[in-house]
């Protein structure tokens, strides 16, 4: 009942044509603020301020929305989210207010409230709004891993991409411009927040595949491995990613970084990959003038998967069968 009996007085003041006319309703939307009834105060405000003589009142639209957002908090109300959107939204349209702290602050603040409420893509949209101000810049810690968390996972949703670019160049260059931004983003956490480095570490290991860094994304695969509890698709990415690396080093001459990263594969639990890592192992013995070593890592590439079909394992068969061929 406490919060219901302020109403009546809201009611009987509107009906008696608002108690002063406007600035006797802000005067008493500012008491029923005071005094926490933030939903009934809303309603004065609404009235006093959206009526169609009312001249636009800076301070008392920010008022208005710092009441809506008060209000939404207490009573997690959808209504009241969709009038705080659009206090907000006015708000925008004054340029004393866009791009200033205040107002920013108070979209931040929105945007905290829809997470609470599940309502990711509307926060998403929250805080790009509140990013006009560029002091936010320096505020934003949780706000960047809650962005760069959703677009990692919503990444074309995001970017806005459309049927007619998905597959396409122009998609694929969209999609990479928007994971940069968002790689960007997550940088600005500070490393000293080791609460929140799992998660970032995520986000970017979601992100890096639309991008071309790979040595990046392996070592932020590799710290996140080591960290414990990495998706199997994941692990099996930086598998793959190790494989890519060692072609390249081997490609460069540098066998010993080559060799490092095939035996960690062939250490793993991915069975396509330790095959292509013993074959990749038995060519590098082979091409070396060590045929002994060379049979042992393409047996036990065939041994690895029995019946596997890969081009990889058919190559390692073929290779065994021929040093042995060689040594009869």
């Amino acid at each position: 009942m406490r919060r219901i009996l302020p109403a009546v007085p809201v009611l009987l003041l509107l009906a008696c044509g608002g108690g002063g006319g406007r600035s006797g309703l802000l005067e008493e939307a500012r008491e029923l603020k005071q005094a926490g009834h933030f939903s009934e105060a809303l309603v004065l405000y609404r009235e006093a301020l959206t009526r169609d003589s009312a001249a636009y009142d800076r301070d008392a639209w920010l008022e208005y929305g710092d009441t809506a957002l008060l209000a939404y908090g207490a009573e997690r109300n959808r209504s009241v989210r969709q009038q705080t959107l659009e206090v907000l939204t006015a708000l925008q349209s004054d340029s004393t207010l866009r791009g200033g702290v205040r107002l920013s602050e108070m979209w931040r603040r929105l945007a905290w409230e829809m997470i609470r409420d599940r309502d990711s893509l509307q926060a998403f949209a929250a805080l790009e709004s509140s990013l006009v101000s560029a002091d936010m810049l320096q505020v934003f810690e949780e706000e960047w891993l809650f962005r760069g968390v959703y677009a990692s996972r919503h990444l074309p949703l995001v970017a806005g991409l459309t049927d007619s670019l998905s597959m396409t160049p122009g998609g694929d260059e969209l999609l990479r411009s928007y994971a940069e931004r968002h790689l960007v983003e997550l940088s600005r956490i500070p490393l000293m927040r080791t609460d929140l480095r799992g998660q970032v570490l995520l986000a970017q290991a979601f992100l890096l595949p639309f991008t071309d860094r790979r040595t990046e994304e392996l070592e932020v695969l590799t710290e996140l491995d080591r960290m414990g509890g990495m998706y199997p698709a994941l692990r099996e990415r930086r598998m793959r990613l190790l494989l890519d690396g060692a072609s390249e080093d081997i490609r460069l001459g540098r066998s010993a970084l080559a060799r490092e990263k095939l035996l960690e594969v062939w250490d793993s639990n991915f069975a396509t990959d330790r095959v292509e890592a013993a074959l990749m192992l038995g060519v590098m013995a082979e091409e070396s003038g060590r045929p002994e070593e060379a049979l042992g890592w393409y047996r036990s590439a065939c041994n690895a998967s029995p019946g596997l079909g890969s081009p990889a394992a058919a190559e390692a068969a073929a290779r065994r069968d021929s040093l042995l061929f060689m040594q009869t």
